[in-house]
């Protein structure tokens, strides 16, 4: 009996494998075994008394790496490796030699979805194994549920190999340890030279055993550590690169490494910003708008805008529709949509101001949506119920129904409605779509979004049916069973039929003539403009699957190969590569939303791989997924190297500066502090994100009226609006966040009160900190203030050498009220643009400086920084004048001045002098210079490692003379007698200083050393000045009075004239 029901599981396997196609994971899997054999594993029996048998699962790999692979069981023994690591969201379940099991790694209680942990090493027990089961979706494939759900600890199991129970030595090879490659390559990656280096090391390793590694039948040196390394000559476009170790001439281990070499052209390479209909309506609602975003766009380094000019919902953001009459976006009723400015014709703004900052403008359509379940908004849809696509779906039992009628629909889950791509009604409505915008608008393309179906389950309408039936008859084949021909459902998962693969090639060649349609349109319309009118694609990048979709986006020429392990290989016939639409593209935007840097490069590849690089492709950066700046950093230029430019979706998640900085790729620096006060404590307050940008996930920002009239932000966030009087008005799901209850949220876009501003916070799915912090922390009628803080960061661990040090920034307060800045608790001066000024005294060492803002007395930004002062360093040193001009015989005390890096200045001694002419001056220990003879020189003084100079003019005296020969005094009267020397170098010049001066009759006139003469008593005195061997005199009179003085002027006065008349007369 058990025979028999072996043979017939047998018989009905056979027929199973000869109606499916051999996946390229089976392709690959290479087992110790025949070909042939059928290896599974048992689990325990459900219930003993009933079946003596558990239920079983394919075995898909022994005994090899199983990175990169989706759907597996798979089973490890020593052999492998020591031990293994389960991943966080795989099954890991460990058997000893007994089979029974010890471990179970993320078991499933109660058939529930089990509780992730990990990454998990397990050593595999010596003579026994450990089994690991992966997929991509545990509600719909079952190899993770079979693990998880049939083993438990203490369990005792079973390994069969075509039926019979078997030890697992029976799948291990007795030759030991297999040696294992640990490459340091990416396993898929694009470069831009004609080579690339392979390296990595050998693992599982036996002692005195030889081992040999090449690369594509390339030997390569194995270096005593169990390293290699190797230099590998690429040709244009892809490469494999087989990197295999065997062991005695065995092979052990093989890892294929896919690599593109993209050849650079030096074409500049393009920046497209995405431009989203539904979630950029409320941020453009004016021309001003449009044209403030393409400054912006044009600044950051955007060369080109793909506009949706038909979004998903079925409405036009354009307003000359006469080839469709379609409804303008400012008919959309949905709270989350209605609000679209009734006059704006949003196309022809960005025409008009994209092409005078020479920024080209595609008008992208979404060409097979035609409504929102999600927002409850269908443009045409409702008049043309024939047009929407019916679905085969699990939920339906069986049923064909049109979408909207269907159990998907009506749990809530559908999201975009689409029509039936091969209903030809629908077909030439969507051509006049497009044609009424080139026709009527001068945009530079045209771009096909969702030109495919909705997904798998779509189209199975009739109409559908009888194009497919058309396909089989011109192909010889027929349609016997529909739908179970295509495919059928068992337990809710997918089964393939036999004409599945002709399924997928139909759907695929009917949205490739749809683009042939396209190109004949914007080839006629290039010709009737004599402007080139671009055709081009958005897809997403993952092309492995994307044949659910109905689209071949690749090369008509791509060739696969079976090393790139797609789940469907059997697919890739040369009739299915007809359906590539490259050619009918001008260039092409892939999808590359993944969320790490080493996902977006393999799908990079991926797509240089199925493009054959014949068409310009452009890497799709999600920028939600990259908000952090350095990873976007990273990612852009990733992009901008590996293809022919970047497309960024989309620009309600644009945040600018880290935009700009990544493009140009420099490292963004966030020069700001954003704050608000928080209610009930004056000192503290709540650091948000950014404020006046694009709110993400995990973000918590703050939006004043410059923003917009709205905050611009979509569903599930939580928003504390806060009116110009500085009182919030009403917190948006509050309650939700409270209660962690979603259940009737509020949509978010808040109005943004005019001298007031928004408090916004969004977390990760699933995250509820910033959300729940909003919520908790304000609340209606809350006395709130909020600002901006700049300037910090120029403080922030610097080192300065001053001791009184200058802080500048500015604040700039969001909403109303008047800010106060203080630096370490000092009020600081504050100018009524936002400048501020204070001052901090500093000691050696590190000090901390604060700078606090407070809007209306209440604390909404505070920043610290450390500033280091360090210990003063003399930086230079200056004598008293940097030139000196003495007469030979003079002498002067020159002065040494050090100058310290705190700005400080100290007169030093113990500095050395010299002078470069010993003849013409020479200067002392001390400094002092001594004049000798007419000439010049240079002194020089040097003190700890720093030296000044100055020249030493001296010239000689050659003649001195009082300005007057006689000067009359009143008895007690002073006077300094103007004394004039003249020199060598015939300049003059009046001294005080230097000359000796005597007097011929010191009780008439006394002489002081500075050449002050005083009038002791009445009489006649000489004063002789004497200075370096020249001598003058001046006579001296002193009188009793003013009267005496004046008489003797008058007698003096006459005795000239009389002399002067007897001139005269003997004249």
């Amino acid at each position: 009996m058990k025979k028999l029901k072996w043979l017939n599981f047998t018989l009905l396997l056979t027929l199973l494998v000869s109606l499916c196609p051999i996946t390229a994971f089976a392709a690959e899997t290479s087992l110790s075994t025949a070909a042939a054999d059928y290896i599974e594993v048992e689990a325990a029996p459900v219930d003993i008394t009933i079946d003596i048998e558990g239920p079983r699962k394919q075995i898909n790999s022994v005994d090899k790496d199983v990175s990169g692979i989706t759907d597996y069981v798979a089973l490890f023994t020593k052999e492998y490796a020591p031990q293994i690591t389960v991943g966080k969201t795989s099954i890991g379940v460990v058997v000893d030699s007994a089979n029974q099991v010890t471990q179970v790694v993320n078991p499933s209680v109660n058939g529930a979805v089990p509780v992730w942990t990990g990454p998990t090493d397990l050593a595999i027990p010596q003579g026994g194994y450990i089994l690991v089961a992966g997929d991509d979706s545990w509600a719909n494939k079952t190899y993770k549920q079979y693990l998880a759900k049939n083993f438990k600890v203490g369990d005792k199991i079973k390994l069969r190999k075509n039926g019979d129970v078997i030890p697992v030595t029976e799948l291990m090879t007795g030759q030991g340890p297999k040696a294992q490659l640990k490459l340091n390559n990416d396993a898929w990656f694009t470069v831009t030279l004609p080579q690339t280096t392979v390296s990595g090391k050998l693992e599982n390793l036996e002692q005195g055993i030889p081992y040999s590694v090449r690369v594509n039948q390339t030997a390569v040196t194995l270096q005593a550590n169990d390293t290699f390394q190797i230099d590998i000559g690429l040709t244009e476009g892809v490469n494999y690169l087989d990197v295999v170790v065997s062991k005695n001439g065995v092979e052990n281990d093989r890892k294929t490494l896919i690599v593109f070499y993209k050849k650079q052209t030096g074409t500049t390479k393009e920046v497209v910003l995405w431009v989203d209909q539904g979630t950029n309506i409320f941020k453009l609602q004016t021309p001003e708008n449009v044209r403030d975003m393409l400054i912006k766009a044009k600044d950051a380094g955007v060369t080109a805008i793909a506009l949706d000019v038909k979004g998903v919902e079925g409405f036009a953001n354009y307003k000359k529709n006469d080839l469709t009459g379609r409804p303008h976006i400012s008919q959309m009723t949905a709270p989350t949509r209605a609000g679209a400015n009734p006059d704006l014709d949003m196309l022809e703004e960005f025409i008009t101001y994209g092409h005078q900052l020479g920024i080209k403008i595609h008008a992208a359509f979404n060409v097979f949506a035609e409504g929102s379940p999600a927002h409850n908004e269908y443009g045409l849809l409702n008049q043309h119920l024939d047009w929407e696509e019916q679905v085969y779906r699990p939920e339906d039992n069986g049923q064909i129904l049109r979408l909207r009628e269907s159990n998907y629909y009506k749990s809530g889950k559908s999201l975009v409605a689409f029509v039936n791509p091969a209903n030809d009604d629908v077909r030439a409505f969507e051509l006049k779509n497009i044609e009424e915008v080139i026709k009527n608008y001068d945009v530079d393309g045209v771009v096909l979004d969702r030109t495919r179906y909705d997904n798998e389950t779509a189209d199975f309408s009739p109409l559908t049916r009888q194009k497919f039936e058309a396909f089989l008859s011109a192909r010889g084949k027929q349609l016997t069973n529909w739908p179970a021909d295509v495919f059928t459902y068992v337990n809710n998962v997918r089964q393939s039929g036999p004409l599945q693969n002709d399924w997928w090639e139909f759907r695929s060649q009917t949205i490739k003539t749809f683009t042939d349609e396209v190109r004949l349109l914007t080839d006629r319309y290039t010709a009737l403009k004599g402007k080139k009118i671009q055709s081009s694609a958005y897809v997403g990048s993952w092309f492995e699957t994307y044949y659910l979709n109905g689209v071949h986006w690749g090369s008509p020429n791509f060739k696969y190969d079976s090393r790139l392990q797609f789940p469907e290989d059997s697919l890739y016939t040369d009739s299915y590569s007809k359906a590539g639409y490259t050619d009918n593209i001008d260039f092409l935007m892939i999808g590359t939303y993944q969320t790490t840097q080493k996902e977006i490069e393999h799908y990079i590849t991926l797509g240089n791989i199925v493009t054959n690089g014949e068409v310009p492709m452009y890497a799709s950066i999600a920028l939600a997924n990259i908000q952090d700046p350095p990873l976007q950093r990273s990612v852009f230029q990733t992009g901008l190297s590996q293809t022919n430019g970047l497309m960024l979706f989309d620009y309600s998640q644009v945040n600018w500066p880290v935009v700009k900085a990544s493009l140009q790729n420099v490292e963004y620096v966030k020069d700001y502090q954003v704050g608000s006060s928080i209610p009930g404590n004056n000192e503290a307050f709540l650091e948000g994100d950014m404020y006046n940008v694009s709110r993400n996930e995990n973000n918590l920002n703050v939006y004043s009226d410059a923003f917009g009239l709205t905050t611009a932000t979509t569903t599930y966030g939580v928003e504390a609006i806060v009116g110009n009087t500085g009182k919030v008005t009403q917190v948006v799901n509050q309650q939700q966040a409270l209660s962690w209850n979603w259940t009737n949220m509020s949509p978010n876009n808040s109005a943004i009160p005019q001298g007031g501003f928004v408090i916004s916070a969004l977390d990760a799915s699933g995250v509820r900190t910033k959300r729940q912090l909003v919520a908790i922390t304000y609340k209606v009628g809350d006395n709130v203030r909020s600002a901006v803080l700049r300037g910090h960061l120029a403080y922030a661990n610097i080192s300065t050498p001053l001791k009184n040090l200058e802080i500048k920034g500015s604040v700039e307060v969001l909403g109303p009220g008047t800010a106060d800045v203080r630096v370490n608790d000092v009020p600081a001066t504050l100018t009524n643009s936002g400048d501020f000024t204070g001052n901090v005294t500093l000691d050696v060492g590190a000090n901390v400086v604060n700078i606090s803002v407070y809007v209306d007395d209440l604390k909404t930004n505070e920043k610290t920084v450390t500033v280091t002062r360090t210990a003063p360093v003399i930086t230079g040193i200056s004598l008293d004048s940097p030139a000196y001009r003495l007469v030979a015989g003079d002498n002067h005390a020159s002065v040494t001045t050090a100058v310290y890096s705190d700005g400080t200045s100290v007169v030093v001694t113990g500095a050395s002098f010299s002078s470069s002419n010993l003849k013409v001056a020479v200067i002392a220990a001390d400094g002092s210079v001594t004049a000798l003879k007419a000439g010049t020189t240079e002194i020089t003084a040097q003190f700890e490692g720093k030296t000044a100079k100055s020249i030493v003019s001296v010239v000689e005296l050659e003649g001195l003379s009082f300005e007057e020969k006689k000067h009359s005094l009143v008895q007690g009267e002073t006077y300094l007698a103007p004394l004039k020397a003249t020199y060598s170098d015939g300049t003059k010049s009046y001294i005080t200083l230097g000359p000796i001066y005597r007097s011929s009759h010191d009780k008439v006139v006394s002489i002081a050393a500075d050449g002050t003469i005083t009038a002791v008593k009445p009489g006649s005195a000489t004063v002789t000045a004497s200075y370096n061997g020249n001598m003058s005199e001046i006579k001296i009179k002193v009188f009793n009075n003013h009267k005496d003085k004046n008489d003797d002027k008058q007698n003096d006065d006459e005795e000239i004239d009389h002399m002067e008349i007897e001139n005269e007369d003997n004249g």
